[in-house]
């Protein structure tokens, strides 16, 4: 049995990282004791291992500039997304002399800085819509985003409890594919109105520069006004989705929103209309799931939250739709991380998918497993799973948002990420919204990365 020893500080906050690294990520069985050690030291069998307590020992004050550390001069054989890695607290260097061992890199702090996201409640900077921005996280500004770090640091912990412990076993786990889509306009709304049309018409005559690029457009609009709903494309593309999914072996969660809390953001109709009836219906008879996309302004009010929660529970109900778990995504990515967790489990939310930028791919959390979440202000673990956003299109695909545009690159891009998840064994977390599938060239691309 592993024993684990802590100093007696911050002991909420280290009782739970230590759950989610030993436990969660790991596997691990281990004893836990809380003492006037300065450091941080696991035992078993006659040997030790000591680790940095750099960023608890600190007042968790945070990171300053990282010290660069290539772990082939270490001897240890580890996986990692680049040779070198940033060590965001405590040193590098790792030191193994038959029964002790010193581990420099400060593991534990280090995945509590990003698993529980404490750079953004210590950050004041917020975009437009309130959003921690992606260029205000350590991540960004020093050029690791695109790598799951706290994964990375847990494989060095590993390689070193492996050469003191050579019979210690872990946990083995299987990367999924984890695709979704945020149901944010069901309609197109070229197809609903002539000032929605002709607004359309005139982006794509700029952009097109083409008169013969604007027939499906009208002609699209003229099916739907006649009753032909599935010229929609919007609505045609939820069907589709669920066609290449099935053919691919993937099970999609469609999230929803239930109420409109936004007049100008939450544009998806209610849930009593019939036509979104028949699509919950439709999306639990194919055996995909209904998800939760709280509206705009839910993610920091309680009440509309809850009411919200209460509409999609109604409507699931009475369409005769249980799952085992409800999760989903927050509209806009919106989170406030002193509020939001907690509305999710005040609510009996199974697990949330929001933890990503808006603006560019990427590692929010460093990590591309699912972990139990932490409740910063109230100080304690939740029982709320998240499961970190890894892409979402528009990310990669909007040069408006520093992304790719639509083409190999970007391709190339988000394979990369599907890519680095296998290699660390995690789940590769794929939002795709049914109104950025109109372009046939999109849609190859989707069919590849759902493969």
């Amino acid at each position: 049995m592993l024993h684990l020893a802590l100093p007696a500080n911050w002991i909420p906050e280290r009782r739970w990282i230590a759950d989610v690294v030993l436990g969660q990520f790991l596997g691990l069985e281990y004893t836990l004791a809380f003492g006037p050690a300065e450091t941080v030291r696991m035992s078993s069998a006659g040997k030790t291992l000591a680790l940095s307590d750099a960023f608890f020992a600190a007042g968790m004050e945070a990171t300053g500039a990282p010290r660069y550390w290539n772990l082939a001069e270490s001897g240890l054989e580890v996986r990692l997304s680049e040779p070198t890695i940033p060590v965001l607290s405590g040193e590098p260097g790792v030191t193994i002399d038959g029964t002790h061992a010193t581990l420099m890199l400060d593991v534990f702090g280090s995945a509590f800085f990003m698993l529980a996201r404490h750079e953004e409640m210590t950050s004041t900077r917020r975009d437009p819509h309130d959003r921690f921005p992606a260029m205000a996280s350590l991540a960004a500004r020093l050029g690791f985003l695109c790598r799951p770090i706290v994964d990375e640091y847990v494989e060095i912990l590993w390689a070193t409890m492996s050469r003191l412990w050579p019979g210690l076993e872990r946990k083995s786990r299987a990367g999924r594919t984890l695709v979704s889509c945020d149901v944010d306009l069901p309609f197109d709304p070229a197809c609903a109105s002539v000032f929605r049309l002709g607004k359309r018409l005139l982006g794509r005559a700029y952009r097109q520069r083409s008169l013969s690029a604007l027939i499906p457009t009208v002609g699209n609009y003229w099916e739907v006004k006649r009753g032909n709903q599935m010229r929609d494309p919007y609505w045609h593309a939820l069907s589709w989705i669920m066609d290449v999914n099935e053919k691919a072996g993937n099970q999609v969660t469609f999230n929803f929103i239930p109420a409109p809390t936004d007049s100008s953001m939450d544009l998806a109709p209610s849930l009593d209309d019939p036509r979104m009836r028949w699509l919950l219906r439709t999306v639990h008879a194919r055996g995909h799931l209904v998800g939760i996309h709280p509206g705009y302004n839910t993610y920091r009010h309680p009440t509309v939250f809850a009411r919200s929660v209460a509409t999609l529970r109604r409507a699931m109900e009475q369409e005769g739709i249980d799952q085992e778990e409800l999760g989903g995504r927050q509209h806009y990515l919106r989170w406030d991380v002193a509020q939001t967790a907690r509305l999710w489990d005040e609510n009996a939310l199974s697990y949330d998918s929001t933890l990503s930028y808006p603006t560019v791919a990427g590692f929010r959390t460093g990590t591309c497993q699912e972990y139990t979440m932490y409740d910063l202000a109230g100080r304690r673990p939740l029982g709320l799973k998240q499961r970190p956003l890894v892409v979402m299109e528009n990310a990669v695909l909007d040069k408006e948002n520093m992304g790719l545009g639509h083409g190999a690159r970007a391709l190339a891009a988000i394979e990369h990420y599907k890519q680095i998840c296998r290699r660390f064994d995690g789940n590769f977390t794929l939002l795709w919204h049914n109104s950025s599938l109109s372009d046939e060239a999109d849609k190859a691309m989707y069919c590849e990365l759902i493969k």
